[in-house]
């Protein structure tokens, strides 16, 4: 077979030198989650993300003194993580509403409430929307209720009366059932959003997320508006009120809530968020913003305070310097998130993995320091590959992978089926490709090969070695800065993530990922 990597500058291999020392180091000091529980200090700061990684659309709830949020899930399964906090700044996961692939289409968007004990999570699917519920957030959930309505974005409201409406995007709403299982009537329009200065660089005015709260006399209605994609300054957050869920409603004179105004900010297209109360009557804003020329990473979960004016509307006065520290909001330091390195000792993955377009999780089988994945398709792109949500501007990937007769252990970079870039052993081979073209072969007589990535701010490498040590360059200074939704199309992130196809299946052992400098 040929061989053909391509060759870093002097300059470049002493920089992906320095960067793997730095990584290796730090990856020693983070725990696998919490290990202490969080204690109260005086002085305890937060600084923005919130959530690292592609953690879109968060919609979050209070319950007393329990906080719970969850995202996007897009095409991976298991779906709809649920997350839980006492303190607003670190979180645990402790259910998924959708542990298997209900029908198809990505899950988008969903609305996280409690109505009288009861939990539901509306979600939008293939432009229908749906419930789930249960008694305790922790799980288990119901089956998923086909609510027969079309719309995205939904926002869950009870009026004055006790009657329960669904908001959804383009001002539209609709009565619920009072179980909340099903609607009644037809879908109306309440509001037609608020009209920013024509001026302004946006994708486009796109009403959308919807998302309703009650203080004093008033309902509170956060819209998006702008748009996700396109211009650094394209997203915003809109409010208004009114004294009925439906309306009239009345634009804050302070809008928007939040927007990008520059793309020197350090968060673009901030938007899509939910107002959060502490049990002391403090308030904070949480949304979603890309991380300045890192749009490859996809949309963080972000917070900051809200204050109210006089006149009873809310203001975020941080604007611009929502990524400088402030106190956390209930005086508990912010902790690393939960670790995305595994040495796959337990019995079932983490919250941190999913899969792309998977109906069957029980292809991936972990415990006791192995991870086996039953192949599945004719190339990694097509195996519904394993990801994580990667957190930092750069960072390594490291794995060991063992692949059986027939099959193609893989690690890669994933976006979309067509578009992504994989190194896979197979049969005696060590090739990697992307969509459009083989990038680098070479002969591997192994059984195992080790496999790295390093992503210097959208440069990588890709990397193999027998033993974990005297590394052979596979291929160099690839350019993934286009691997985003402005390029692309899809609001997809570009994630690290473990195939395998062909037949049989492949194990994989000792993942690490690791970066210089944590983002959260």
């Amino acid at each position: 077979m040929s061989s053909n990597p391509s060759k870093l500058s002097r300059r470049a291999l002493i920089r992906s030198a320095a960067f793997a020392s730095a990584a290796t180091t730090l990856s020693r000091q983070l725990p696998l989650a919490w290990a202490k529980e969080p204690k109260q200090t005086n002085n305890a700061m937060f600084q923005n993300p919130l959530f690292a990684g592609d953690y879109a659309d968060p919609s979050i709830l209070r319950v007393g003194g329990d906080f719970y949020m969850t995202h996007t899930s897009y095409r991976y399964s298991p779906r709809l993580v649920v997350w839980h906090s006492r303190d607003l700044v670190n979180w645990t996961p402790i259910s998924y509403a959708l542990p298997h692939l209900a029908g198809e289409g990505e899950v988008w968007a969903p609305d996280l409430v409690e109505h009288q004990g009861r939990y539901f999570i509306y979600y939008p699917q293939n432009g229908r929307l749906f419930v789930v519920h249960t008694l305790n957030p922790r799980g288990p959930w119901s089956e998923p209720v086909d609510l027969k309505t079309g719309g995205i974005d939904p926002g869950h409201v009870v009026g004055p009366d006790g009657t329960r409406y669904l908001h959804f995007s383009g001002g539209k709403a609709i009565r619920l059932s009072a179980d909340g299982l099903s609607v009644e009537g037809e879908p109306q329009e309440v509001y037609k959003g608020w009209q920013f200065p024509k001026e302004w660089e946006t994708e486009g005015f796109w009403l959308e997320s919807p998302k309703l709260t009650r203080r004093g006399d008033y309902f509170y209605l956060i819209s998006a508006e702008g748009g996700t994609s396109g211009p650094p300054t394209s997203h915003m957050a809109v409010v208004a009120r009114s004294k009925s869920p439906l309306g009239p409603w009345e634009n804050s004179p302070y809008n928007p809530l939040i927007h990008t105004y520059s793309a020197d900010e350090k968060w673009w297209s901030v938007g899509h968020g939910t107002l959060v109360s502490t049990p002391d009557d403090r308030w904070y804003f949480v949304y979603h913003g890309y991380r300045n020329g890192f749009q490859t990473l996809g949309r963080h979960t972000l917070m900051e305070p809200v204050e109210w004016t006089p006149d009873s509307w809310p203001r975020a006065p941080l604007g611009a310097k929502r990524g400088e520290p402030f106190p956390a909001p209930m005086g508990i330091a912010q902790h690393p998130m939960i670790e995305l390195s595994d040495a796959f000792r337990a019995p079932q993955l983490k919250a941190t993995w999913g899969a792309y377009d998977e109906t069957d999780m029980t292809r991936f089988q972990t415990g006791n320091g192995k991870l086996t994945i039953r192949a599945k398709g004719d190339s990694p792109a097509q195996s519904s590959p394993l990801t994580i949500m990667a957190r930092d501007e750069s960072y390594q990937v490291e794995v060991t992978v063992t692949p059986q007769a027939g099959c193609g252990g893989a690690l890669g970079l994933f976006y979309n089926k067509g578009n992504w870039i994989f190194a896979e052993l197979k049969d005696g081979q060590l090739r990697v490709s992307n969509a459009k073209e083989t990038l680098s072969t070479r002969a591997w007589t192994a059984k195992t090969a080790h496999l790295r990535i390093v992503n210097l701010s959208n440069r990588v490498e890709f990397s193999a070695s027998e033993k974990g040590r005297d590394w052979q360059s596979l291929v160099a200074n690839i350019d993934v800065s286009g691997f985003t939704t402005n390029v692309l199309h899809g609001f997809q992130a570009l994630r690290p993530a473990l195939a395998a196809s062909g037949t049989s299946e492949a194990r994989f052992a000792r993942f690490n990922y690791s970066a210089p400098q944590t983002s959260r």
